[in-house]
Parts: structure tokens; sequence; C-alpha cells
């Protein structure tokens, strides 16, 4: 079906289309629709919108009656791509003012997407705006919206509002540029409503480049067309929000502001530093309300699961996690806490800085500026009678033999150390000048750990498996009988237009056998460790990602970026 033309006289003759056809199906009885409609009346809202906050119908469901009554096409499911020439023949102001998104042309006529239907009168003065015949699909609010941000960018009508008081000569591009702070709060909302962890403000000879980090990944963000004019005010207006020092250029400065959204309030930490072209500003965003995962909560399989209590479990010894910054590692090791929270045990963490705050945990923060650091935290603790200690990070030799003699004299003890994989934790003691029998004697397991995007599973589409990587698919997973097929995200409003959705982690567990322990004690490479290790069964990321590949899950692309490469003789 393409896109269509009005076809009724009025929006009232299609509400009462819909209101029979409800009745007809059985969705709402005859006296509930004239309830429904009283109260309509007295708010002054159509029909529809007071369907969807009865919850009589989804939106979707709303409109795929539309659809059916108007013969008016949904654009949802449909393989879409969108012709940047009907983008550049629609104003922004006409985008704003009437909700539409230009899709592509068809003959003479313009495609919109709209989220609900229009009055034939505003149809025809959208035909002389526009000086073309146009057509229309269907779909959902937060789709025009995603699609305005993509295509318009972020803040359009905000500033389309701040040109058009500046071209009444009120004010230039300066830093008292009003409507400015509220274009940094779209901004700032837009990041947070895609779940991205910072922005980055990045002045650029003749234009501003802003960028979201969402699931670790650098994503550009479509900024209005023009808004480097501004470049100097919108930084000032950041830091302004910050208190730092808007008149200081030269200098790097540091500064903070709370940002209250949805009920949930952030803290936003800024760093600026001057660059060629001006000031660059990068924000961190901090959920306060965010809680910590229990154990079920993990993507962890069934085996790994096992695995992982039995580790956390363990009376004394020394548990590590070896990931990269942003991998994840601190929801683990606290889901691992509250697997073992009760009230005979004696928990104390030491962490930079305390991001979960569990009952019935003593958590300290390190101090480094009055040296109050892992390691003097991690002695002071073990005065203070605990059974089970985390230490946020293992960074120096002190550190390391200050935790692997907590570990012999029967505590446990949470870690993380940065290594490749989870073989590569022993070596790294060693190298610390930890005694490799104490390594053997106090080490109890190893998880790496990495976070992987997951497909969007709204524009996710098979793809042809690439040739190349079938003979190490074919070692790594024998026990797959089933055809290899991949898949990917085209890109679409619910993602972004990035082809992907959330993510998850997957892990590598090594617990460490009395042979494991042999090799440790023999100074044994961490290959040599790896590949006994997975001859006893260690399920590697690369395995644990092949899996995620193969159902759909994640891409291809998506696994090599977060893990290295199997060799042959490494392959399970």
């Amino acid at each position: 079906m393409s896109a269509a033309t009005l076809s009724y006289r009025s929006l009232a003759e299609i509400r009462a289309r819909l209101a029979r056809a409800l009745v007809d199906e059985g969705r709402i009885t005859t006296a509930a629709l004239q309830d429904l409609q009283q109260r309509a009346a007295w708010r002054k809202e159509p029909l529809e919108q007071a369907l969807i906050r009865e919850e009589s119908l989804t939106e979707e469901e709303l409109l795929l009656h539309f659809s059916r009554l108007t013969q008016i096409p949904m654009l949802k499911g449909r393989r879409l791509e969108i012709d940047e020439k009907a983008v550049e023949a629609v104003p922004p102001r006409a985008v704003v003012r009437y909700r539409i998104m230009p899709l592509y042309f068809e003959g003479t006529a313009v495609v919109l997407a709209t989220d609900h239907l229009r009055d034939p009168d505003e149809e025809s003065e959208l035909r002389v705006i526009l000086g073309r015949p146009v057509t229309w699909m269907l779909c959902t609010a937060r789709e025009v919206t995603e699609f305005i941000t993509h295509f318009y960018g972020i803040g359009i009508e905000t500033f389309l509002d701040l040109q058009e008081s500046e071209s009444t000569g009120r004010r230039s591009g300066t830093e008292e540029t009003p409507g400015i702070p509220a274009l940094v709060d779209e901004i700032i909302r837009d990041a947070i409503n895609t779940n991205a962890t910072d922005i980055h403000v990045e002045p650029e000879e003749g234009t501003l480049r802003v960028r979201y980090r969402i699931d670790g990944v650098l994503y550009p963000a479509r900024l209005p067309r023009g808004i480097e004019k501004y470049q100097r005010a919108l930084i000032s207006s950041i830091k302004v929000m910050a208190q730092l020092d808007i008149s200081e250029r030269r200098l790097p400065q540091d500064g903070r502001f709370e940002k209250e959204l949805d009920d949930q309030t952030f803290d936003v930490r800024v760093s600026v530093l001057p660059v060629r072209h001006g000031e660059t500003i990068e924000l961190r965003l901090l959920n306060r309300s965010t809680t910590f995962l229990r154990m079920d909560e993990l993507d962890l399989a069934h085996p790994q699961r096992e695995q992982l209590v039995n580790l956390i479990r363990q009376p004394y010894g020394l548990v590590l996690f070896t990931v990269p910054t942003g991998s994840g590692k601190t929801t683990s090791l606290y889901a691992g806490l509250a697997e073992v929270n009760d009230a005979s045990r004696k928990i104390i963490t030491i962490e930079d800085p305390v991001e979960y705050r569990i009952p019935g945990i003593t958590q300290l923060q390190t101090q480094s500026q009055i040296g109050f650091t892992f390691a003097h935290g991690l002695r002071s603790v073990l005065r203070h009678d605990p059974d089970i200690i985390l230490v946020g990070e293992i960074r120096d030799d002190e550190t390391a033999d200050i935790a692997v003699s907590a570990a012999l004299t029967g505590h446990l003890v949470l870690s993380t150390l940065h290594t490749n994989d989870s073989a590569g934790a022993a070596t790294r003691l060693v190298d610390m000048g930890i005694a490799p029998y104490l390594v053997a004697s106090s080490l109890q397991g190893v998880i790496a750990q990495r976070l992987i995007r997951r497909t969007c599973r709204h524009c996710r589409e098979a793809v042809p498996v690439d040739p190349t990587y079938e003979p190490e698919i074919r070692a790594t997973l024998p026990d797959h009988t089933a055809p290899l097929q991949m898949w990917m995200g085209r890109g679409c409003p619910y993602c972004r237009f990035t082809g992907y959705q959330g993510r998850r982690a997957i892990y590598e567990i090594l617990e460490l056998t009395d042979e494991i322990r042999s090799l440790v004690v023999e100074r044994a490479s961490s290959s040599v460790l790896m590949r006994r290790a997975t001859e006893q069964g260690l399920t590697s990321l690369r395995k644990a990602g092949w899996v995620l590949v193969l159902s759909g899950e994640t891409t291809l692309e998506e696994l090599l970026r977060v893990t290295s490469h199997t060799r042959p003789r490494d392959l399970v």
C-alpha cells in the first residue's frame, strides 16, 4: 500500500466510524463509550486521546484502526529510506508547527509521516505552504519525535524561536543570548532519554559537534543547522550551570550541577578543556536513582551463574573481575555482594567512588588527596573484623600484596584488575611482585566481563554469514547444527538509527583447579593457562559472543569490537 491522501470529509466522521468499530468488535460497550465521550468533551480532548488515556487502546492499536478506516498506511515494519531531498523540501518551521516528517516523494507529492489524523483544512494549508500535493503515512508520536530530532536537530523548535527573536533585533549570538539555556537543557534531556552516559561538546573550525556516549560508543547528535553561531553562548551557559568562571578560557575547569527529569535526579559532572577553536566540554551523567541488579537479573547462562555464585560464596580467598573501564564490573560486583549480604557476615567496601548504597554494608570512599588510598584503607579495614572485603581496584603492588595476605588469612576479597582475559589475572599478580605460590594459594577464581550491544528488535534483519568466520564458528560451536544465520539492525526511530538498543554482559569465568594452580606456580604464561582452562570447559568471551551472534541478539561487528581474535589452537 502506498501513501494516501485524506479520504474523509471531517475528523468527526472518522471518530464516529471508530466508535462504531470498537463497539462492533467488543472492545468497548455502548454505555462505556458514551461515558468516555462525555468525559472527553468535558476535558476538551478528542476521542482517540481519551481512549489512549483510559488505556482502552494502545497508540499502535488506535493507529491501526485509523489505517483500516482511512486506507492511510502504517509506517511501522516498512523498510524505509528517508529521502534527504524530501527533508530539504519541507521548512523546519512547518515540521515543528504541524508535527510532520517528510519521508520521500511519490510523483509530485511529498509523503509525510504523522502521529494523528489530519483535518482536511490542515492538509490544504500544507499544500499551500509546500507548493505541492501531500500524502500521508501513520506512525507513533515517538517515531515522529525521533525522526524530527534525527533529521532537523535537537531542540529545533527552541532554536527556531531563538533565530526568530534575533531577527527582530533583540539580541545577537553572545553569552547573553536568550533561549540558549533552554537549548542546553533540551540537549541534556535528549541525552538522558537516550540513556547516554556522557555528552561531548566539541568546537571545531566553523562548526560545533555534539556527541553522546550510548552503550559505550560515541554517536554524533544532530544539531540544528546554524548552531555554530551560538557556540560560545552554549559553552558559557553550561559553565554558568556548573558555577564555573565564564571569563576563564585558558585553563581547564571542573564543576557539577544537578538535573531533575521525570522524578529522577542526575548528577552532571562537567569538565572543560581549552582547545584550539575554543573550549571543549565533557558532561558525565550519573543517575542517583539507579539501583543495582540482583544475581538473577544478570545475563548469565545457567552453568556460569552457578560458577559465579560458587565463587562469591567461598569462605575465603581472592576473586577478581578483569574488565576494561565501563564494562559493568560494578554492577556484577554489587550483585555478588547482594547475594551474600546477610546478618551473619561483616562486609566492608573500599571504592572510588561509592556508586550504590546497600543497607547492611559498610562502604568507604578513597580520598587520595589526604592519603586515604586503596592500600591504606584495606590495611585499616582488616582491623574491623570483616568477613568479606570489596576493593574497588588493585592498582599497585602494595594493594595487591595486602589483598593476597587478607585472602590467605580467612577473608573473602573481591576486587578488579585490568587484564585482557581471565587467565591474565594470575600472571599480572606475579608481575606485580606476588610470589607464584601465594597467587596459586589465594586466587579462587577470575571473571572476565564485557558489555555487548543488543541488536534493535524493531529493525533487525537477517544478513548473510561472512564466510571468513565460518571455520571459527564451526570450531567454537561444534554442537551448533542449525544453519548459520546472522542479524543486523538497519536503524529506526526506536534505536536512534544506530541498529542497537541496550546492552547485555558476556562472561568468561575461570575457576582455579589443582592443575591450573600448578601451572601458576610454574609461572606458565596466560596463553597456556587459557588453553588448559578451555580444555577443562571454560566458556571464553569469544564463544559466549558467538552464541549471541547466531541467536540474533548481537551482531558480528559488535562481537569483533569487544572480543579479541581467537587463534585456531585456542578454539573449543
